[in-house]
C-alpha cells in the first residue's frame, strides 16, 4: 500500500479516544526517527533600544541626507544656471545675446574646466519666453570655423554645430511643442525650456589674418525668435576680456537657492517627481518660494560642503581607464560613453555618476570624438597625486594624431576651473614661442615657477593646491582611438 496506506491507517485511529492532533504528531515524529520539535527559548525577548532624537535632532537629520543627496542629483541644473547666472551678472547679457572671449581669455573665465586655446562663446535660450527660437550659423571660411553643442538644462547634449566646418539653421523648439515648423531648419527637440550653447570660434593660426577672419565670421551669428524671422534684431557679442566671469557652483545654502529656481522654472520629467518628493524637508517645492529658516540653512550649508568632498574625491577614482598601465584617463565615469552623457544603463539611472562628471566639466559634446577627444590625469607616474608645490615634466612625442592642434590646460582640483591670478594656464601646439626638441617633440614643465629659458613651455601651479592637467586634442585622428599613440605620464623632478 506503500506511505499513503499507512496514513489511512493512522486516522482511522483518531475515532478511538485518542487526541488526533497528538496521535498524528507522535506517529510522524516516529517516522522521523531523531528528528526534533522546535525548542522555545525560555528567555524573555529583548527589544533593542531606539536611540533617543529629539524631532528637531530628526528633522535636521532627515534635511542633511536629502541634501546631500539633491546636491548630487541637481548638480548639472545648477551647474548649468551657474553659467548662466554669470552670464545675467557679469556679462550683462540677456537671452539670446553672446558673450565671447575673443581674445581667448584668462583665469578670469571661472568656467568649469575651460579653454582658452580657442575662443568661448556663451549663448542662453529661454523658449517659456520666446517660443521657438532660431540659431543661425555660418559656415567656415578659410583660418577660422566654429564647433559647438547646443545642450538642455541638464546638460543633455542635443546637437554639435559646426562640425565640419558646416553652417545652417537650428531651430530649438519648447518641450511639447506642436505648432507648425517652416522648412530650412534643423530641428533641436530640448524636453527643457532653457538650453545653453558653448560655441568655439576655432582659428586655424595665431596670424592676424586668421583672427581677422574669425572675428568677422563671428559677427555673422544670429540667434532670436522665430516670431521675429522677418527681422531679426541685432545681434549683441558682448566681450569678457578682464572681466572675472563667475560661473561656477557654490557648494553652500546658495546651491538650493539655484535649484528652488531651476525647480520651479524648468517643466519635471516624471523620473524626477520622487526626488521632487524628496526635496520638500529642505523646503523646495515646485510653484512654492524657497525660505529656509536659520536651522535648515545650517543644515544645508553643511550639506553641500559633504557633497563637495564626496565629489571631488571620487573624480580621482570614478574614471574611464584608457590605455593599461597608463596614468592618463578619460576624465569622465565609466558610463559616460556608453550612455553618450545620458547616463542610463539598462537597469538603472546613474544619479551619482552624473553628479560627479558635472561637478568637473560642463557641455559635453552630442557625439565625442568628432571634433575633439579630451584625456586628463590626477597622478604622476608613480602614482602620486599632482601637487601645486611639485616641479613635474610631461613629454609629449612628436607627431600627435591631430588635425588641428593640440593643447594642454591646468586647473584647481577644488574648483575644477583656473587657478586665481595664474599668469600662464595652457601650452598649445599652435604658440608662436613654443620650444620643440630636434625630433619634434616638446617637454613641458609644470611648477611655480618657470625654469629658466623654459617659459614658452610652463604652465603656472600655486603650492599648496592639488592640480589636474586635460591634454585636448582637437581633429582627433585614427591613432588615438586606437591606441597607437600614447602619451607619457608626468614625472616628478626632483
Amino acid at each position: 500500500m506503500g506511505s499513503w496506506g499507512q496514513w489511512d491507517m493512522n486516522f482511522a485511529i483518531v475515532g478511538r479516544g485518542i487526541s488526533g492532533i497528538t496521535l498524528i504528531i507522535a506517529l510522524f515524529l516516529g517516522a522521523c526517527g531523531s528528528v526534533q520539535a522546535p525548542q522555545q527559548s525560555s528567555a524573555p525577548s529583548q527589544v533593542q533600544k531606539n536611540q533617543s532624537y529629539t524631532e528637531a535632532e530628526l528633522n535636521q537629520r532627515i534635511v542633511h541626507r536629502r541634501a546631500v543627496d539633491a546636491v548630487i542629483w541637481g548638480m548639472p541644473l545648477v551647474s548649468e544656471d551657474a553659467v548662466k547666472q554669470a552670464y545675467f551678472r557679469d556679462g550683462k547679457a540677456t537671452y539670446n545675446d553672446i558673450v565671447w572671449w575673443p581674445k581667448g581669455g584668462d583665469w578670469k573665465n571661472q568656467s568649469p574646466t575651460p579653454n582658452v586655446n580657442t575662443r568661448y562663446m556663451y549663448f542662453f535660450i529661454n523658449t517659456k519666453n520666446d517660443g521657438p527660437v532660431v540659431v543661425d550659423l555660418p559656415a567656415a571660411v578659410k583660418g577660422a570655423s566654429f564647433y559647438g553643442t547646443i545642450e538642455d538644462a541638464w546638460y543633455v547634449p542635443l546637437v554639435d554645430i559646426g562640425f565640419e566646418g558646416k553652417g545652417g539653421k537650428y531651430l530649438v523648439l519648447p518641450p511639447d511643442y506642436t505648432g507648425k515648423i517652416p522648412s530650412g531648419y534643423t530641428v533641436v527637440r530640448p524636453k527643457t525650456y532653457n538650453t545653453m550653447t558653448l560655441l568655439r570660434s576655432i582659428l586655424a593660426s595665431l596670424s592676424e589674418e586668421d583672427f581677422s577672419a574669425g572675428n568677422a565670421l563671428c559677427k555673422k551669428i544670429r540667434i532670436y525668435p522665430l516670431s521675429k524671422a522677418a527681422n531679426p534684431p541685432e545681434q549683441k557679442l558682448l566681450d569678457m576680456t578682464g572681466i572675472v566671469y563667475n560661473g561656477l557652483v557654490s557648494y553652500d545654502e546658495s546651491f538650493f537657492v539655484g535649484l528652488s529656481r531651476m525647480v520651479n522654472e524648468e517643466v519635471t520629467d516624471p523620473r524626477d517627481l520622487q526626488m521632487l518628493g524628496m526635496l520638500l524637508p529642505l523646503g523646495i517645492e515646485k510653484g512654492k518660494e524657497f525660505k529656509p529658516d536659520a536651522a535648515t540653512v545650517e543644515a544645508l550649508k553643511s550639506a553641500a560642503a559633504e557633497a563637495h568632498a564626496y565629489v571631488v574625491s571620487k573624480a580621482t577614482t570614478d574614471i574611464t581607464p584608457w590605455v593599461p598601465g597608463s596614468k592618463w584617463i578619460l576624465p569622465s565615469p565609466p558610463i559616460t560613453m556608453p550612455s553618450n552623457f545620458t547616463w542610463g544603463a539598462k537597469n538603472y539611472f546613474d544619479v551619482d555618476a552624473r553628479g560627479i562628471a558635472f561637478s568637473q566639466y560642463f557641455c559635453p559634446t552630442a557625439r565625442l570624438g568628432t571634433g575633439s577627444f579630451y584625456f586628463g590625469t590626477f597622478f604622476d607616474h608613480a602614482g602620486n597625486p599632482l601637487q601645486g608645490e611639485n616641479s613635474y615634466s610631461l613629454h609629449v612625442p612628436a607627431g600627435v594624431p591631430v588635425r588641428e592642434f593640440w593643447s594642454i590646460t591646468v586647473y584647481s582640483l577644488e574648483t575644477s576651473s583656473f587657478f586665481l591670478n595664474s599668469p600662464r594656464l595652457t601650452v598649445s601646439s599652435l604658440d608662436k614661442g613654443l620650444q620643440k626638441n630636434q625630433d619634434g617633440s616638446v617637454d613641458i614643465y609644470i611648477r611655480p615657477k618657470a625654469p629658466a629659458g623654459k617659459e614658452a613651455n610652463w604652465i603656472y601651479t600655486p603650492a599648496g593646491q592639488k592640480w589636474f592637467p586635460w591634454f585636448r586634442v582637437y581633429g582627433p585622428e585614427k591613432a588615438v582611438f586606437d591606441k597607437s599613440w600614447t602619451l607619457p605620464d608626468f614625472e616628478k623632478l626632483s
